[in-house]
């Protein structure tokens, strides 16, 4: 979370990695942080646009990253945004639709596998690297 002030402040330095607006929120990731969080550990980044992933790639070095495409289907999908009820449900499903499959390192159908076996499965994937 970041005030305007500091998100101008990221902009006008050049510090925006990544910036994205919808559901009437801005979302960023900017390469301060993000550096701070690679020094420490593997941050977790969830980037809705595939768009995004390259910009955050080409940022730090390629072994900093695993890029893991987590899915799941159309009707699981919308289940679970109806389930949200944040009232917003086909913009929502407009931009499932609008989203491309992406290239990744690990892809896992989350409609098929549980949170934390999908945990277990992203943890031992970093852990071989």
């Amino acid at each position: 979370m970041a005030t305007v002030a500091e998100v101008n402040r990221l902009r006008a330095a050049g510090e925006i990695l990544w910036e994205n607006r919808r559901y009437g929120a801005t979302y960023l990731v900017d390469r301060g942080f993000l550096a701070e969080e690679l020094s420490e550990a593997w941050p977790v980044l969830h980037l809705g646009q595939p768009d995004a992933i390259p910009a955050i790639l080409g940022a730090f070095p390629p072994d900093c990253w695993l890029v893991v495409y987590l899915w799941c289907s159309r009707p699981v999908a919308e289940r679970r945004v109806v389930a949200r009820d944040t009232g917003d449900v086909a913009a929502r499903m407009q931009a499932w639709d609008a989203t491309k499959p992406i290239s990744a390192d690990l892809s896992i159908d989350t409609g098929c596998v549980e949170a934390g076996d999908a945990a277990a499965v992203i943890d031992a994937a970093v852990r071989g690297r």
